[in-house]
């Protein structure tokens, strides 16, 4: 054990620092000394994955999941509860570090990047190559992270269809993309197409992204909600609304340099969107209508 009960010294390298999914990485592990009375050392690859749950006072879990109708009254637990951040650490793959005479000097090993690996990003995943060393002192636990970056070649271009989100369809409106995958700090491009069902009061039709982050941890209560819509870009202003004359209108809506990639983790998953608004002229006016359509935002080439 070291000076003042301190853990003795080991230290973790990783390379590359920045990867992308079948890629491989390599750490090694050192010491300044040979750690002793060392009963096992293990290296683990793997991420920590942030999320949002429900905490249900002071109730357990049984009563939190018969008690589901309190949850609109806030009455959950005899203290109300509410909603919390927190993480779990998702291992991938684990191996064992050599250990000679009951002492550990250190190791090495790699990992390929699993295919289906979630993104790297502060609001949802966070790679690391994780060292735990038990022994008879003070244990020892030390990590050492690395990015994974998503590119266009690990996606499926593939996008759902236009979703209505609001409204009753008084006028069809379409989402039509250039692309479905979308490289953060770049534009999401398309156009909206409207197709009124009837003659309407005049329209103002306007676009944004959306990011959503979705809890769904194993065994805790999701949070609900978690979605953040970004500028809105209008479109146009007092826009005829009339049947037979669709209306097709272009845009252009950026995304920021530092979007979190599009990915699917255990207790969390983010997704993006594009959205379009229709509002109508009127105090006695339609109900506005917004859709969604889905986009797969990478953060490498």
């Amino acid at each position: 054990m070291g000076l003042f009960g301190r853990s003795p010294g080991v230290s973790v390298e990783v390379a590359p620092a920045v990867v992308g999914p079948r890629q491989m990485v390599g750490a090694t592990v050192s010491t300044g000394r040979p750690v002793d009375r060392v009963t096992s050392a293990t290296l683990e690859w793997g991420y920590t994955n942030f999320y949002r749950y429900h905490w249900a006072g002071r109730a357990d879990s049984a009563m939190a999941e018969a008690a589901e109708d309190l949850w609109l009254y806030g009455d959950v637990g005899t203290n109300a509860g509410g909603d919390r951040d927190t993480d779990d650490w998702v291992g991938v793959t684990k191996v064992e570090l050599p250990i000679v005479n009951g002492e550990f000097s250190g190791g090495s090993s790699s990992f390929r990047v699993p295919s289906w690996a979630p993104g790297s990003s502060p609001e949802l995943v966070r790679w690391s190559c994780r060292v735990v060393v038990e022994r008879a002192g003070r244990d020892v636990d030390t990590h050492a992270e690395f990015d994974v970056r998503i590119g266009r070649g690990d996606v499926v271009a593939e996008s759902g269809p236009t979703e209505v989100i609001m409204g009753d369809a008084e006028t069809r409106m379409d989402i039509d993309l250039v692309s479905p995958v979308v490289m953060a700090g770049s534009a999401i491009c398309g156009q909206v197409r409207l197709t009124p069902a009837r003659d309407l009061p005049d329209g103002d039709v306007a676009v944004c992204w959306r990011k959503s982050r979705e809890s769904h941890p194993l065994t805790r209560t999701p949070s609900r909600g978690g979605a953040l819509d970004g500028p809105i870009i209008g479109l146009g202003k007092h826009l005829p609304l009339r049947a037979g004359s669709p209306l097709t209108l272009p845009f252009e809506v950026p995304l920021p340099v530092d979007a979190p990639p599009t990915a699917n983790a255990v207790h969390s998953s983010m997704k993006w969107f594009v959205q379009a608004r229709l509002f109508y002229s009127g105090l006695t006016a339609p109900m506005t209508e917004r859709v969604l359509r889905p986009i797969v935002v990478v953060n490498a080439p």
